[in-house]
């Protein structure tokens, strides 16, 4: 189909056609206050199993770093053992996104255990990736005031970087509405970590900007800091990022994917239509078999 290959179940956008349309930016808003107490919930419920890995993470660095400095990197390992949860929190906030409903314990733990094995694959990919480009820009880095040629991998790294992470906004919400496979994902995803630039970049700023301002208070080691980083983690912070990156990123996947596709179902239903009028019945009735191409809707959850 395009630039874009699809194969999804029941997206539907959740929003009357005629409805007004108001700018995305306090819609943006609107939607997040009426959905505020269901996004604390939410983030109540991802920030058990976030607790749970960060307390592996700890107690693994300080084995492994107790063996040898150079395996630190090793000690964020069991975070890939949150990524199947990922899967619950971008379904609700996916759906909160586009003004649906969701029931957020159900929902959740539904769509985690529905899509674990893609996710989970996803956080292995993404933890042998910004492992290694952590040791080749650190290296290249290092290198190049005695070797400029150095510049040269050092900008690509940089660049692959960008790309995947602008990648990681688009590949949770695909993964939860599209059935594809894994490396049909990643290649849309890639496309849209190009054409959605300016809302990629808008995203790491802000996201940018709250880290900054989080490694601040964490370097301050008050109680106050500390109590206030706790409070915005159990309750805030991954519920709002959440549905910050759903709402940005789904119009680019309605926009790309979506309205292409039933655009072309009915173009092809107008076609068998026709055909049918003029006695070509034996074509429609070829027409509606089933194509290897075609997407597979299924009636689930999703």
């Amino acid at each position: 189909m395009g630039l874009f290959s699809i194969n999804y179940n029941k997206p539907g956008p959740g929003v009357a056609k005629d409805a007004p349309v108001k700018k995305p930016f306090f819609r943006f808003w609107e939607v997040y206050f009426r959905k505020f107490f269901n996004l604390i919930k939410l983030n109540m419920l991802f920030a058990v199993p976030t607790a749970i890995c960060f307390a592996l993470c700890f107690l693994l660095e300080s084995f492994v770093t107790g063996i040898s400095s150079s395996l630190a990197f090793l000690g964020q390992l069991p975070l890939v053992l949150l990524s199947p949860f990922v899967g619950g929190l971008t379904f609700v906030c996916r759906n909160y996104a586009r003004e649906e409903h969701a029931f957020i314990l159900s929902d959740f733990m539904e769509a985690t255990k529905k899509n674990w094995k893609q996710f989970l694959l996803n956080g292995i990919v993404c933890y042998v990736f910004y492992v290694l480009m952590a040791i080749s820009i650190n290296f290249y880095s290092s290198q190049m005031a005695s070797n400029s040629i150095l510049y040269i991998p050092f900008i690509v790294c940089i660049l692959l970087s960008f790309l995947f992470i602008c990648a990681q906004f688009y590949i949770p919400v695909m993964i939860v509405t599209f059935d594809l496979r894994l490396r049909q994902i990643y290649r849309n995803a890639l496309i849209f970590s190009i054409i959605g630039l300016w809302r990629n970049l808008m995203l790491i700023a802000i996201i940018g900007v709250f880290a900054a301002a989080a490694f601040i208070f964490f370097l301050m080691m008050t109680p106050l800091a500390i109590l206030v980083l706790f409070v915005l983690a159990v309750f805030w912070m991954f519920g709002f990022f959440g549905f910050l990156v759903n709402f940005a990123v789904y119009p680019m996947i309605v926009k790309y994917i979506i309205n292409p596709y039933e655009k072309e179902q009915q173009e092809k239903k107008k076609a068998a239509l026709g055909q049918t009028g003029d006695g070509e019945g034996a074509a429609t009735e070829a027409a509606q078999e089933p194509e290897e191409d075609e997407p597979d809707f299924q009636d689930s959850l999703y």
